[in-house]
Formats: structure tokens, C-alpha cells, sequence
């Protein structure tokens, strides 16, 4: 059963319970209430009925298929300890101390498409999601160098993550945040550890919405929206990072869809190879201010292959810093479509005729001295022919229209205002199978030589071939 020393409003059934496991609560994982706020009831919104969890889990535990769950302190599943999460199940958190789901073992929540997990704030919480309120701390991964650590999920809906770190947050106490600062829905850091998310939703993220900065990783069929306030990314890849990123959707991040980085390893990690194909990136890049931001940012020592990814009304294409591992990195065969230009967030388009940013901006001028397009300095001028970057169709002219099955062609939400935000639900990012798109992808590219996440949690892992229909939907 479960103590019940950290709520005594706890309602706990042994009946919810398919296993025993022991919870105590300890008190420097406890978080504490921001600003001293004694007076603060944790327990406000909270629903009827719920079971409270929370404190050190130190035997495996399950939590029951369509039950709802109420978390308004720090989780922490001990090393080699498990937490399932049957489908249907719902988790609502209080966001007051910014809780967190800390894993040190394993949690696998295998949610359906009829019977989907969510972790959500609950909708009687004051002052429910709007841009810089209070959040709370997400799914974080504890520092690690077991091959034992997995985090596995399917259908799996995680709002509203992300809030800003307080002295009992992972993120601070291993070095990546300082008290304050916006953390991250999902975060995971062991080299030797895996993250399997299929068919999952990632909304409303504080900071980044999947920050791994080391980890094998199978993310597959996934969307994440609205990732970030004024910067961060749907997917940051760092140092030690390795596995597939392909078949997603990610719709209005702060700065960019993905981002990877190799620039601080430690002995043991890997080099950062992500393959990164078949996506769909919609409006990406709008509040971030400066010239980042929009689709995907290649930087220093990261290595990968980018292809048959359509990019879509986002503030920038693909990025590539000098630094990165050009002798091994392919940009191949994505689609670019829609063009803004000379925003106030200092963005011009990502440039639908090849969408990569390298260089300075030229502008071309008419007969009248009018500014008629713009181009950037090509990759081979910058970079001296050192790799095959633009190998396969990313030169091609004036790419047209993909002809979404339902798609909203409105201008960018820069200044991130709620009441103009889109709402990607609303749109089907399928494409025409009369499309230029359906054929413009490549099926030829070589993947990593070995897939590197085969089974999570006794589950195997089937990575998805590439595709000739650009992004992640396909066609009809």
C-alpha cells in the first residue's frame, strides 16, 4: 500500500493498486513552496476521488487503466524501480512547487489510441495555461550510467511542462538550469539509457518540450506544439546522443523543430548522430528574437542525416554552424514551402527554392532598385566543397504548393499571443497524392548502420523506413 504521510486527503483503494509499493516521503526531494507561500493549498483543483502520489517509490508500482491521479510533490522512482501506467490512466498535477516525475529506474506508460495517458494541469487550477504561468517540472530522467534507465510511451499526452526550476529540480541540481529558469517536459541524460515515445503529444513546454543530452533514442509519430516561451526547441539533441527522430509533427516551437549539438562530451558518449527524416515543421521560429530559429539547427561536432522533411511557414530552413561534422552530415531531399519576409523578429523566409541559411543575406534589385528576392551565400562558397550537403532535390526552384488536405495559411503568431495562437488540430498536414511533394522525398538514403533502440520495457521497437511523401503524414 501507500503511506500516506505526504497527504492526509490521500484516498487510496487498494484496489487501484496492482502492486504493493512503498512511498516515503523525503525531505530534501520535497519541494518547497515558492516565495515561502505557506498558505498555499497544494490540493486546490484537485479532482474528486483522486488518488495522491508522491515521495520515494522504492518498489515497482502500476497505475490503474482509467483512474486519476493527483501529484503535487516530486515522484521519484529509485533505481531499478518501476512505474507502469496502464492505459486510460490520467495524471493531474498541482503546479504550486513545480512537481516533477524524477526516473532513476524506469516508467512505461503504454496508453492506446481508444484509451491514451495523460499528465495534465487540472482545468479547475487558477489561472490555467496562458504563457509564462506557473507550470510544473515534467518527466525528467535522473543523471545516470545504467543501461538499465529507460523511459518508454505510447499515446501519451504530457501539457503543460516545463515551469520554472526550483532548488529540488533535477535540472538544477545536476547543473543545467539555475533556480528560476524554464525547464523541460521531458528531459533525459544517461549515454547508456533509452527514450521510445511513439504516438505521443508534447504541448505547452516552458522551455524545451524533449531535451536529451545523452541517450539512445527511437521518437517516432510523435507531435510536439507550442514548445517554448520566447526560445527553446521541440527536440535538443546534445552531446552522447544517438538513434532516430523521424515521422513527427512539430508545430510552433519558440526557436526550432529540432537542434543538435556535440559541443561539450565527456569521456564515453558518443558522437551526436540523429537521423532526422520525414518530419513535418509548421511555424516554427517566430519568438525567438535574431536570426535563429524555424526548422532545424546542425551545431557544433553533431553529425546526421536530415531528408524528406517538409518545413512549412517557419521563420528559417535548415542551419548549418561551421562546426558541425560536415564530412558526415546529409541535408537531402526536404521540402520547403511559404516565405515571410523581414519580420521584426529579424527573420526573410526560409526560402522556398532551398531553404538553407549559410552566410550573409543579398538582396537582389530590380531595374527600379526594388528589392525583389533574396538569396544567401551558397554552402559550397562558406564551406569550400567539404561535404555533399546538397546532394538530391534541395535546389530545387520555387517549390509549390504541397497541397495540404487542410492547412490554414495565416501569417505567424511572432509576439506569441494567445488569442491569435493556431491551433494545429484543426489542420490535417497530409498532402495531395497529386502533390510535387508526394514524389519529391528520397527511399535511398542509409540510415544509422545499426538501429540503436530495439526493445523498450519488453516492447519492440519497429523504426519506420524513409519515405518518398515529404513529412510525416503521408498522402491521400
Amino acid at each position: 500500500m501507500i503511506k500516506r504521510n505526504f497527504f492526509a486527503k490521500a484516498m487510496v483503494a487498494a484496489a487501484l493498486i496492482a502492486a504493493p509499493a512503498m512511498f516515503t516521503s523525503c525531505s530534501d526531494d520535497d519541494s518547497s513552496k515558492p516565495g515561502g507561500g505557506d498558505d498555499i493549498d497544494l490540493d486546490e483543483g484537485r479532482p474528486t476521488g483522486s488518488v495522491a502520489i508522491g515521495g520515494a517509490l522504492d518498489e515497482d508500482m502500476t497505475l490503474i487503466s482509467d483512474s486519476i491521479y493527483w501529484l503535487a510533490e516530486n515522484l521519484i522512482i529509485g533505481e531499478g524501480v518501476t512505474l507502469n501506467i496502464e492505459p486510460g490512466t490520467e495524471i493531474q498535477v498541482s503546479p504550486y512547487t513545480n512537481p516533477e516525475i524524477v526516473v532513476a529506474g524506469n516508467i512505461y506508460a503504454w496508453g492506446t489510441e481508444q484509451a491514451p495517458i495523460t499528465f495534465t494541469l487540472s482545468e479547475n487550477q487558477p489561472e490555467y495555461f496562458e504563457y509564462n504561468r506557473y507550470n510544473w517540472g515534467g518527466i525528467v530522467g535522473r543523471d545516470m550510467d545504467d543501461p538499465n534507465q529507460e523511459i518508454g510511451m505510447t499515446y501519451v499526452t504530457v501539457e503543460y511542462a516545463g515551469g520554472p526550476a526550483n532548488s529540488n529540480s533535477e535540472a538544477v541540481r545536476n547543473g543545467k538550469l539555475e533556480p528560476g529558469e524554464l525547464g523541460y517536459s521531458i528531459f533525459f541524460n544517461n549515454n547508456k539509457g533509452q527514450v521510445y515515445m511513439e504516438n505521443c503529444t508534447v504541448a505547452h513546454s516552458g522551455g524545451d518540450a524533449i531535451y536529451i543530452e545523452r541517450g539512445k533514442v527511437a521518437l517516432f509519430h510523435n507531435v510536439v506544439a507550442y514548445a517554448g516561451t520566447t526560445e527553446d526547441e521541440a527536440f535538443n539533441f546534445k552531446q552522447g546522443t544517438t538513434g532516430d527522430c523521424a515521422f513527427n509533427l512539430m508545430y510552433s516551437a519558440a526557436t526550432n523543430g529540432i537542434k543538435i549539438n556535440n559541443s561539450k562530451p565527456i569521456d564515453g558518449d558518443p558522437q551526436t548522430n540523429v537521423n532526422m527524416y520525414n518530419n513535418t515543421m509548421a511555424y516554427c521560429g517566430w519568438r525567438r528574437d535574431g536570426e535563429r530559429g524555424g526548422s532545424i539547427n546542425i551545431e557544433k561536432g553533431a553529425r546526421g542525416l536530415i531528408a524528406n522533411n517538409l518545413i512549412v511557414n517557419s521563420k528559417f530552413g535548415a542551419k548549418v554552424d561551421e562546426g558541425a561534422d560536415l564530412q558526415n552530415l546529409t541535408v537531402t531531399n526536404n521540402y520547403y514551402y511559404g516565405q515571410v519576409f523581414q519580420s521584426d523578429q529579424g527573420g526573410n523566409g526560409y526560402l522556398p527554392h532551398h531553404g538553407i541559411l549559410i552566410g550573409d543575406v543579398i538582396y537582389e534589385k530590380d531595374e527600379d532598385g526594388e528589392d525583389t528576392d533574396v538569396v544567401w551565400a551558397t554552402f559550397d562558397d562558406v564551406f569550400n566543397f567539404t561535404c555533399n550537403f546538397f546532394d538530391g532535390e534541395d535546389l530545387t526552384n520555387d517549390l509549390e504548393s504541397p497541397q495540404f488536405v487542410n492547412f490554414n495559411n495565416q501569417p505567424a503568431n511572432e509576439h506569441a499571443d494567445p488569442s491569435k495562437e493556431l491551433d494545429y488540430k484543426d489542420m490535417d498536414f497530409a498532402i495531395s497524392s497529386a502533390s510535387p511533394a508526394a514524389t519529391h522525398g528520397t527511399e535511398e538514403q542509409s540510415l544509422l548502420a545499426d538501429q540503436v533502440v530495439e526493445s523498450v520495457g519488453g516492447k519492440t521497437i519497429v523504426r519506420p523506413g524513409l519515405s518518398a511523401v515529404v513529412g510525416a503524414f503521408g498522402a491521400k
